[in-house]
């Protein structure tokens, strides 16, 4: 008879060992994956860039009492002014304008400006103006 157990592969210490830095490895890129697509959405939220910067027409959006922020925002979005609803209503929830409503009235807004110039110019503190860059 033989004296000496023969070891399965799985149960030996280096393929054990092997195991668990392949799993430390994982994890790491996990936390990074999820890093790095945290900075890319707060990047892309809270970056002020313009529709378009060389958009000169004018484009009139027309706000009434009853709409609602999101209302405004699909307007704004469907006439090419913001690139989405969620992304403008999350920047107007941490910006200055977060307990002011936009005022009802016809505004002309230019492509080359941003979500923080919108948002000024619907919450009255500020004339539209074209931002050229």
């Amino acid at each position: 008879m033989q004296n000496k157990v023969d070891k399965k592969i799985y149960q030996s210490d280096s393929f054990l060992l092997f195991i668990k830095t392949l799993i430390r490895v994982m994890i790491i890129c996990a936390i990074f994956g999820i890093f790095y697509g945290t900075y890319f959405v707060a990047e892309e939220t809270f970056s002020n860039p313009a529709y378009n910067s060389n958009g000169k027409q004018a484009i009139e959006i027309v706000v009434t009492k009853s709409d609602s922020d999101k209302e405004v925002a699909e307007q704004l979005k469907k006439k090419k002014l913001i690139y989405g609803t969620y992304r403008f209503l999350v920047r107007k929830h941490f910006s200055k304008f977060r307990n002011k409503t936009f005022l009802a009235g016809k505004y002309q807004f230019y492509q080359s400006q941003g979500m923080d110039d919108i948002m000024a110019v619907l919450c009255g503190e500020q004339e539209t103006k074209e931002i050229l860059q």
